[in-house]
């Protein structure tokens, strides 16, 4: 393999001798141009992939060029170069560059060596080379696994950093919505002048929209930090479909919709799940629905698909008259903080989370939303809930009004009580906050004592017998579980038969879960919640200091409710108020609802006559059926009868009766709207 042999005849065969003998490659080489090399043992052959020299020779040109990938041998080069200016050295270090075997796979290799210089010749290399791929694909891995563990470690870190924010930024935020949401149903209360009152009520709609947001946020980090879980429980499908029935019945009603709830008699009357979930998914889509719909109808269809293994699978499907969505617009549907048609849509309210949201809490059901839709005509979402079955009775024929005058008197039976043998202190750092739990539950009667730091909490506890106690989790010097926790070493026996209630404004994943563990009996969020409150005072305080009012007649807390109510109201045989007010809960409340009636009474007026006159039995149905459903729920008994009698009259076909009926009910209908024009306070 001597080319031109400047080593002499006499040198080279103990070097091939020395070189065959060795196990990793060895060749020899002059550094002027592309010379051929001098020698080349087995062992390079075989690292190229060749079973000869004659194939090496072949594949490389004899030359350290031809070894060398052409897109490594230019940097390979300046580094033997750089080494051989070093006159003090003439040891080549380690250098790591790829060749191209004889199949065409690319292997990296490493080599080392050093050089002599020859007087009339130049240098020679003398080299040693070794395949390291296989050494290089583990540290590579090694290297790219430790890159990972950063990564993650990176990834974890952003993590907790991120919950340490929304945690804070929950209570920054949740901290001054107590007292203002809290402060503002006190003026709502008990402010006279109605002026004032519309100032609040306004207060309040922008409180709870923020509200709104900042949960939206947080359940969106749940679900996208994976810390979302459901909670499984029984709970009652027609209970359901009546919140869901009240929560946008209003909010068609603000713009004259139609609201449908078409709910299969034969579903299972119990059902065991996350009821707060199922309803989070549903009431996304009605909402939306209502959103962007300005005429026609949303309607809410549940079919029940089959009963297998003690599941009910329920096919659910949200369908609007709205604006739809254009075919282009279908991949973005779900990208949150997204919102499709922008100039068009600039003046709709919300996140943009609502879909995200809904579509991976349907993934945590084992579920998926599909969608269907045509620009300028609407759009159906729907899905398939899959729960596992209670209790096996049919929930029978669902009239939304009879559901929501049933969920409404038992739940305002529940929470109608007064507690005058009751103790209870509340503690918390914010004064205002005091204020305002004192405001909403001074009607309850209890004796409420107030603490403003842990370390006034444990003094009084020590010195006085509560029922029960609401602690709030930040506060400075000791927080609520520290507050907690000492009191427990050192009255460990009072403290065991105190229920003690976390009162906090983070609302993050986990955070019940953490007061829990830490002891607490409860958890309630920030702002607080009057009717959870009440319910937590209700299940908590002592059975026999709770006395709970006479459903049959008509409370302190009810007749009140009436002195607040315009006077002119019970000037007409059209309505009743206090039927309104046991749907509606307070006179807030009912005289919101008066309002929305109001607003919409005409556009209801119009569509039942124009529905009827052109013989559109399908619309006239919608139209009545609603009518039905909202009157009856501010006190107008008679309209609403007339309007389930009609609406029965047109599904079994009798026109007549739709025909002699329909003016009779559009006189009452203008009686009573020409009843509400007249009082200002609505």
């Amino acid at each position: 393999m001597n080319g031109d042999n400047r080593l002499g005849d006499e040198a080279l065969p103990a070097i091939e001798w020395l070189a065959e003998k060795m196990p990793g490659g060895f060749f020899i080489y002059y550094a002027e141009g592309d010379t051929e090399l001098i020698y080349v043992n087995g062992a390079v052959c075989r690292i190229f992939g060749c079973d000869s020299v004659e194939e090496f020779k072949s594949l490389t040109g004899n030359t350290f060029r031809g070894m060398v990938h052409p897109d490594d041998y230019e940097v390979i080069q300046d580094s033997i170069d750089e080494q051989i200016a070093d006159e003090t050295n003439n040891n080549l270090d380690y250098v790591v560059y790829r060749i191209i075997r004889k199949d065409g796979t690319i292997r990296w290799v490493d080599d080392y060596g050093h050089y002599t210089y020859l007087p009339g010749y130049g240098n020679v290399y003398y080299v040693f080379i070794g395949d390291i791929t296989d050494t290089r694909m583990v540290k590579e891995e090694q290297q790219r696994n430790r890159q990972l563990e950063e990564a993650l470690h990176h990834a974890e870190a952003a993590n907790m950093a991120k919950s340490a924010f929304l945690s804070n930024m929950s209570h920054e935020i949740r901290t001054p919505l107590t007292a203002i949401l809290g402060m503002n149903e006190l003026i709502q209360r008990e402010c006279g002048d109605e002026t004032i009152y519309s100032y609040a009520e306004k207060v309040r709609k922008a409180g709870v929209s923020l509200l709104r947001i900042i949960s939206d946020i947080l359940d969106f980090s749940k679900i996208e930090s994976g810390r979302m879980e459901l909670v499984e429980e029984g709970y009652s499908v027609r209970d359901l479909f009546a919140d869901l029935y009240i929560l946008i019945q209003f909010q068609s009603e603000e713009k004259a919709l139609n609201t449908v709830f078409r709910i299969d008699p034969a579903i299972p009357s119990r059902l065991c799940g996350d009821e707060i979930r199922v309803k989070e998914v549903i009431s996304n889509l009605l909402t939306n629905a209502v959103k962007y719909t300005e005429k026609g109808s949303v309607t809410l269809n549940a079919v029940l698909d089959e009963i297998k293994d003690g599941e009910a699978k329920i096919c659910i499907s949200v369908e609007d008259t709205g604006i739809g969505i254009r075919e282009e617009d279908m991949d973005r549907l779900f990208e949150p903080f997204d919102r499709l048609d922008q100039r068009r849509n600039r003046a709709i309210k919300g996140t943009g989370l609502g879909l995200s949201i809904t579509r991976q809490l349907l993934l945590m059901m084992g579920s998926s939303l599909k969608v269907e839709s045509e620009y300028e005509k609407g759009s159906v979402f729907s899905f398939v809930l899959t729960q596992k079955i209670a209790e096996n009775d049919p929930v029978g024929v669902f009239d939304p009004g009879n559901a929501v005058t049933e969920i409404s008197d038992r739940r305002r039976i529940q929470t109608d009580f007064t507690a005058p043998g009751a103790g209870i202190l509340v503690v918390d750092d914010t004064l205002i906050n005091i204020e305002v739990i004192e405001g909403l539950l001074k009607n309850k009667k209890m004796k409420i004592d107030t603490a403003s730091s842990g370390k006034e909490c444990i003094e009084k506890f020590a010195k006085n017998d509560y029922d029960l106690i609401f602690l709030d989790y930040r506060m400075p010097e000791l927080n609520g579980i520290e507050t907690l926790q000492r009191m427990k070493e050192q009255m460990p026996e009072k403290t065991a038969g105190t229920p003690v209630i976390s009162l906090t404004a983070s609302a993050v994943s986990g955070e019940k879960e953490r007061m829990l563990a830490a002891g607490f009996t409860d958890y309630l969020p920030k702002p607080v919640n009057i009717t959870l409150m009440e319910k937590m005072l209700i299940r908590y305080l002592p059975k026999e200091l709770v006395i709970f009012s006479d459903a049959a007649g008509v409370s302190a807390d009810t007749a009140n409710e009436e002195d607040r109510l315009p006077h002119l109201l019970f000037s007409s045989a059209e309505i009743l108020p206090a039927k309104g007010l046991e749907y509606c809960g307070d006179a807030d409340d009912y005289i919101r609802v008066l309002s929305l009636f109001k607003k919409s009474a005409e556009k209801r007026l119009a569509d039942i006559t124009e529905s009827a006159a052109r013989g559109d039995m399908d619309a006239y149905i919608m139209s009545v059926h609603t009518l039905k459903s909202t009157s009856g729920a501010i006190g107008a008994l008679q309209l609403s009868r007339m309007a389930g009698d009609l609406e029965k009259a047109a599904k079994s076909g009798n026109r007549d009766f739709v025909e002699k009926e329909t003016p009779l009910l559009a006189a009452k209908l203008k009686m009573l709207k020409f009843l509400l024009d007249e009082i200002e306070e609505i």
